[in-house]
Order: structure tokens, then C-alpha cells, then sequence
């Protein structure tokens, strides 16, 4: 039974990698623009953003920390404001309470939101980053969805949180692929993605399923010291690199029917 549930989670992970193939193969040529600083406004404003097969120009940053007025008494002067200003403590992490959705697009800047939580869904399917793509720390509360994004600067989620289920399924990453130290604490599906330049899961931390079937490895991935709490399926995978998978730790099955490993040391 248990077998056949996996069976069932591995195929309706390809299934949908290759239903945003589709989606996006089939989308038209022709896209209108919209500027980053109008979906960074709408984030501001609390509104909810909806964008679909559009042009996104310019840098989406959205990282760092907000000022908490509230946690101080008494800021009267401008000196005291300056002062609240460079004080850590009145600082605290951005949320995000919106749901976001960038799908089927192109973003040509960077993308940036270190230390966001995100309370709501975030999904970027089909979409391509043209520039770097950086979420460390970030937390997703809600599912965060990448199926079959292209990430063709470097691609970070180095310490970041997936509290709910998390899918890069069929995602291309022609740069660095960053992951070192995440947590995923649902399902995690990479299943078909490929990598084109290091992939770094060192310390990462598998709550639940996580799918690596048929996902390609062209240079090294680093996999030491990383936890697999639940089923973790490689099959089909090909490492053309190290791995370095002897030294993750596999609490529940680990299948690697017909996977390529050129060095699992």
C-alpha cells in the first residue's frame, strides 16, 4: 500500500512537469511588458499578484528586513528615527501575506527575497530567470511552486524553509543550484530537473517524500550530511559528478532503480 501511495506521488509529479511543458510550449510568442517596480508596489500594498505569460522587466528585490516602529517608545526626533534605523533589534523579517504568481513569463533582472516569509502560495511555473534568483532564508508557509522554471543564473534557496509541499520538478538551472541547509518539511519533488553547473544540497533536511527520478547531475552534487526523513526516490537519476550521497543519512527506503552514479563518495 505504502509503495503504491509513492508510486502514485512520483507519477503526479511528472505528470504535472510535463502538463507545464506543455503549457508553456504552447503559449504565444508575442508578451506584453510589465515592470518589476509595479509587482514590488501591489507586494507593498498587500495585493494579490497575478501575472501570466508577460514580460517582466527589471530586478524583483524584495529582500532584507522592515523597520517595527511599534517595538520602540517614545520616537519623536529625527535623531531618534536615525537611530531606530540602525538598530537590529527594531528590525524584523519581511512577510509576504499575498498569494504571488508569476507564471509562464520572463523576468529579466535579478530576483531577490532573502529573508522573506511568504504566508501564502508562490508560484512560478513555466517562468524563466533571466538573471541570479536568490531566497535564502526565505520561508514558504504555503506551497511553493517552481515546476519547469528555467533558472539560468545561479538559483539559491540556501537555508530557506518549505513548510508545505515544494515542487521543481522538470526546472532547468543553468547556473549554480544552492539549496545547502534548507529544510523541506512536506514533499519535496525535483523529479526530470536537470543541472547544468553544481547543485549544493549539503545539510539540506528531508521531512518527508523527496523525488529525484530521472533528474540530471552534469557537474557535482553535493549531498554529504544531508537528511532524508522519508521516502527518497533516485531512479532514473544521472550523476555525471561526485554525489557525495554516502555520506547523507536515508532514515526510511532510499530507491535508486537504474540511477547513474559516477562517484557516490
Amino acid at each position: 500500500m505504502e509503495e503504491a501511495n509513492i508510486l502514485k506521488t512520483t507519477a503526479t509529479l511528472i505528470f504535472m512537469a510535463l502538463l507545464m511543458a506543455e503549457i508553456a510550449s504552447s503559449a504565444p510568442l508575442a508578451r506584453e511588458v510589465i515592470q518589476a517596480s509595479e509587482i514590488l508596489a501591489r507586494i507593498e500594498r498587500g495585493e494579490p499578484v497575478f501575472v501570466n505569460n508577460l514580460i517582466v522587466e527589471g530586478n524583483l528585490d524584495y529582500s532584507g528586513f522592515e523597520i517595527d516602529l511599534s517595538t520602540t517608545v517614545g520616537v519623536g526626533g529625527s535623531e531618534a528615527a536615525l537611530e531606530l534605523l540602525g538598530s537590529h533589534q527594531a528590525k524584523r523579517p519581511k512577510r509576504i501575506s499575498s498569494p504571488i504568481a508569476i507564471t509562464n513569463s520572463e523576468i529579466r533582472g535579478d530576483v531577490n527575497f532573502d529573508k522573506i516569509t511568504f504566508i501564502d502560495a508562490v508560484n512560478f511555473a513555466g517562468t524563466s530567470f533571466a538573471g541570479n534568483a536568490s531566497f535564502d532564508e526565505a520561508r514558504f508557509e504555503d506551497q511553493a511552486a517552481f515546476l519547469y522554471a528555467k533558472f539560468r543564473g545561479d538559483a539559491s534557496f540556501k537555508a530557506a524553509s518549505f513548510n508545505d509541499r515544494a515542487y521543481f520538478s522538470g526546472d532547468h538551472f543553468g547556473g549554480r543550484a544552492d539549496f545547502e541547509g534548507a529544510q523541506f518539511k512536506r514533499l519535496a519533488g525535483f523529479s526530470y530537473a536537470k543541472f547544468s553547473e553544481e547543485a549544493d544540497f549539503q545539510g539540506a533536511r528531508f521531512g518527508n517524500e523527496a523525488c529525484f527520478g530521472g533528474a540530471q547531475f552534469k557537474e557535482d552534487a553535493d549531498f554529504g550530511g544531508t537528511e532524508f526523513g522519508g521516502f527518497a526516490y533516485f531512479g532514473r537519476a544521472r550523476f555525471s559528478g561526485s554525489s557525495r550521497l554516502g555520506e547523507a543519512r536515508f532514515a526510511d527506503i532510499a530507491n535508486f532503480y537504474s540511477a547513474r552514479l559516477a562517484d557516490a563518495g
